[in-house]
């Protein structure tokens, strides 16, 4: 199947960067690895530059990072043994898959990369991987490691020739720890690794990271921190039940990073644990040059302070975090109309929702930031009002709601007709949220006996359901996402009332006075269909109505589609009918047997696919559908293939991705058409071209429906084009398929509808 990757590669990303892996400084550099890619911060300037997939950065979720000061380089691991290495002065990444080839073992992560002259020493999951920064290869690998089991995870290493008086190298395995003299030995040969367990509570603790003073090693364990006494005896300092999962040095003090706390040992006075303030998840830490503390945290990006000298809390004096949203990880996502996002939080305890301003700029609702919303969580069903305001049902604490001009309320039983679910007092599972045609707000929910609620435009709330026949029982009360189509159609995702994670069907229901129940209608599709007829599966994720008034449903099966009629409520004759390929050779139906989280429709009237397999775009051709883009993490920036919401802005052509491992935006070839005849914008111009490339022009200001001439200055025909949105693309291609010469190209687009006719210029160099 031909697909094109990208046709503007123009992505951004929308990660965030607050829950620090680890972190390394170099002067007044600072090097932070994050779950949401990598930023520096130059304590000198306060300026920070980030680097995340869109930038080149292999993968999101970052595990380690290092510093190589002698070649201006910065050092970056990842779970699947990827390493990449930034340099510091251009910003240019450089991928190496050497660790992550090494399939010969099932698990290659890479838990900590240490820089020592002219070797970059990796820590991984099956041993150490010495790596040459000059050759830019492997050197060697350890996988034998004395007597611990082979390819025996490394969580850390460690240099220093005071201890046994010759330069050691020291690792820390999950059976223990082991040293091997650097001079002269093979140490591919297990024989010549010394192993030490003695005093590691025997032999059950893995070891996590190792740092030392003089003769003195330092080891940090699932629980607690060691010491090495000259008998290669480890005994506890009873600071910490807690892992403690980094440690740093400088001048005779050793910091380390444990939940809660920041373990101190002072080289002849004492040692003691630190709480910190503000942070609760200390990950890693560093002494810059100064002797301040830098630590990095899993909650609230990177801080730093003075360890404290006549007290037991270290108070930062600052914290720094890129601009960005509180976490990465979104259920699902909205478009207001002035085309600001909202999006529905992590499915998980305590977190909230956010939303993008269009000036770029986030705002996060949870219970940090708002006291409403304390031990109030999983906001995951977000909708973007017509007024501006924003809607966010909650799978437990009711429904949130966001003015246009930003105050929080929340709705529950006492002040609305939301109610609990059976068995509970306050616990009301919200299971979607949207907008009618006129304005007022709908919402579904979970486990109550009216799983249907409105609230109309002048604040009245009211209750209703369930929905009783055709397949539906009394009992059947879980409601899941809610659409709602241009003939006022209510599309209703049907949960399993016994299992409310499962779903087993979709309905559709027609209202008519909201007070009266009396007068709807509804149907319900609750099997599944075959041969192209019926649900491709139960199943139903999703439902958008696209311009020429079909009505997509995404199943875990595939895709369908309604002739939406306005009467699908009470036509028993309606059918969701499964859309075909053109051309046969990609198989019959299309995406059949993917699952489907999400469907979107943009500008030009095309089809986007949230799915398992990537982010799908399928255009209407004679004969079928075609597809136009396939994005996954082979061909594009996009950080997962798991794709779980999608929408799409018409003003300016982006399309958000909200993907298993974050949030990324992609500026498609369509935007909103406009509504009348304008002077037509054409860009680049002017437009280089030069043998072998694959340029691109982009003429925007167009009407819904526009054929579009490109000619010579003498009026010659070079190429025909159409357009049903905003905008469209043109390869710099006659129509024989050969890229066009030097000059000055007009362009004319004429609308279909008897809008008028627009003009445009572009100067091609080649």
């Amino acid at each position: 199947m031909a697909v094109r990757a990208q046709d503007i590669a123009t992505w951004q990303s929308y990660t965030s960067m607050d829950a620090a892996v680890d972190i390394a400084v170099s002067g007044t550099d600072v090097w932070v690895a994050t779950e949401g890619g990598v930023f520096n911060y130059d304590a000198a300037t306060g300026s920070i530059r980030t680097f995340t997939v869109v930038d080149g950065l292999s993968g999101v979720a970052t595990t380690s990072i290092a510093v190589d000061s002698k070649r201006s380089a910065v050092w970056v691991g990842y779970s699947d043994g990827t390493l990449d290495r930034i340099l510091s002065d251009t910003g240019v990444i450089q991928r190496f898959r050497d660790i992550e080839r090494a399939d010969q073992f099932s698990d290659r992560g890479i838990n900590r990369i240490v820089v020592r002259g002219d070797s970059v020493l990796v820590a991984t999951e099956f041993g150490v991987v010495v790596f040459d920064p000059i050759r830019l290869e492997v050197r060697d690998s350890y996988s034998r490691i004395g007597s611990f089991s082979a390819a025996t995870p490394v969580r850390d290493v460690h240099i220093e020739s005071s201890i046994l008086g010759v330069p050691t190298l020291w690792v820390a395995t999950k059976e223990g720890i082991a040293w091997a003299s650097m001079t002269g030995a093979n140490l591919q040969d297990p024989g010549v690794w010394t192993t030490e367990t003695q005093g590691l509570f025997g032999n059950t603790l893995s070891v996590l990271s190792l740092e030392s003073i003089g003769t003195t090693l330092y080891a940090g364990t699932e629980r607690d921190l060691f010491q090495r006494d000259q008998n290669a005896n480890y005994s506890p300092f009873n600071l910490t039940s807690q892992k403690v999962t980094h440690l740093s040095e400088k001048d005779g003090v050793v910091i380390g990073a444990a939940e809660f706390r920041v373990l101190v040992v002072t080289s002849g006075v004492g040692w003691k644990s630190v709480g910190v303030q503000g942070v609760g998840f200390p990950r890693a830490v560093a002494f810059s040059t100064t002797g301040k503390v830098w630590i990095a945290s899993s909650d609230s990006g990177v801080s730093y302070g003075d360890l404290p000298l006549d007290s037991d809390t270290l108070v930062p004096e600052n914290s720094v975090s890129p601009s960005g949203p509180e976490t990465g990880s979104f259920t699902n996502l909205s478009l207001g109309p002035d085309g600001d996002l909202w999006a529905g939080g992590a499915n998980a305890s305590n977190t909230g929702f956010h939303h993008l301003n269009t000036d770029g700029t986030w705002t996060a609702y949870s219970e940090a930031t708002s006291p409403i919303l304390v031990n109030k969580s999983r906001f995951l069903h977000a909708f973007g009002a017509s007024d501006g305001s924003g809607w966010v049902g909650s799978e437990g604490a009711g429904v949130a709601y966001v003015s246009p001009t930003g105050e929080l309320t929340l709705y529950n039983e006492s002040n609305s007709s939301l109610f609990p679910a059976t068995g509970t007092a306050d616990f009301i599972i919200v299971g979607g949220a949207h907008e009618d045609l006129f304005g007022n707000m709908w919402f579904t929910t979970r486990g109550s006996g009216l799983p249907i609620h409105v609230r109309e435009v002048d604040g009245e709330w009211t209750g209703m359901g369930p929905l009783v026949g055709d397949g539906l029982l009394s009992r059947a009360t879980a409601y899941g996402e809610i659409y709602i189509d241009s003939f006022d159609q209510k599309w209703i995702l049907i949960h399993d009332e016994n299992s409310f994670v499962r779903k087993k069907g979709l309905a559709v229901l027609e209202t008519g006075v909201l007070t009266n129940p009396s007068d709807d209608s509804f149907r319900f599709f609750g099997t599944k269909g075959a041969a192209g007829v019926g649900l491709p599966a139960i199943e139903v994720n999703a439902v958008t109505e696209d311009q020429d008034g079909l009505v997509w449903i995404g199943t875990s099966s595939g895709p369908a589609f309604f002739v939406n009629t306005g009467i699908v409520a009470r036509d028993n004759s309606a059918q969701p009918i499964w859309p075909q390929w053109q051309d046969r050779s990609n198989g019959t139906f299309m995406l059949f047997g993917l699952n489907v989280n999400d469907v979107a429709v943009d500008p030009a009237g095309r089809i986007w696919f949230a799915t398992s397999e990537g982010a799908w775009l399928v255009e209407s051709v004679e004969g079928g559908y075609a597809p136009v883009h396939h994005f996954t993490t082979e061909n594009s920036p996009i950080f997962s293939d798991e794709v779980l919401s999608i929408a799409v802005d018409g003003e300016s052509g982006k399309v958000y991705f909200s993907t298993d491992k974050g949030l990324i935006s992609y500026t498609s070839d369509a935007v909103n058409a406009s509504d009348k005849i304008v002077e037509l914008k054409v860009f680049p111009n002017p437009l280089r071209i030069s043998e072998g490339s694959n340029p691109l022009v982009f003429v925007e200001g167009l009407v819904a429906s526009t054929r579009v001439r490109i000619v010579t200055a003498s009026g010659s025909l070079v190429r025909r084009l159409e357009a049903r949105g905003g905008r469209l693309s043109w390869d710099g291609r006659d129509e024989a398929g050969s890229l066009v010469e030097s000059g000055v190209y007009l362009v004319i687009a004429v609308g279909q509808n008897d809008e008028g006719t627009a003009y445009g210029k572009i100067a091609v160099i080649r």
